[in-house]
C-alpha cells in the first residue's frame, strides 16, 4: 500500500501526464514526432504521460520547447 505521500505523487504524476498529452495533441503532435523532434526514446514519453515517471525539468523543457509552449504551462491547471 502507497504512503500517502507516494499516493499524492502518483496522482500529480498522473494528472501531470495527461496534461502533457493533452497539450502535446492540441499542438498537432503524435508521440513519434515529438520523440523524433526532440531526441528522446518514444517509450519515455509514453510513459511520461501514463505517469509512471516523474520527468527531469530538462524533459519537460524539450518537450515544451519542441511543441511551441513554456514548459512552465505543463504545471499550470
Amino acid at each position: 500500500m502507497l504512503e500517502e505521500d507516494e499516493f499524492k505523487k502518483h496522482e500529480f504524476l498522473k494528472k501531470l501526464g495527461k496534461h502533457i498529452a493533452r497539450l502535446r495533441k492540441s499542438r498537432g503532435y503524435s508521440q513519434d514526432r515529438l520523440c523524433l523532434e526532440a531526441g528522446f526514446a518514444r517509450g519515455t514519453l509514453s510513459r511520461i504521460e501514463a505517469g509512471l515517471v516523474d520527468p527531469k525539468a530538462s524533459t519537460l523543457y524539450r518537450i515544451g520547447t519542441t511543441i511551441g509552449i513554456s514548459p512552465k504551462r505543463f504545471l499550470e491547471p
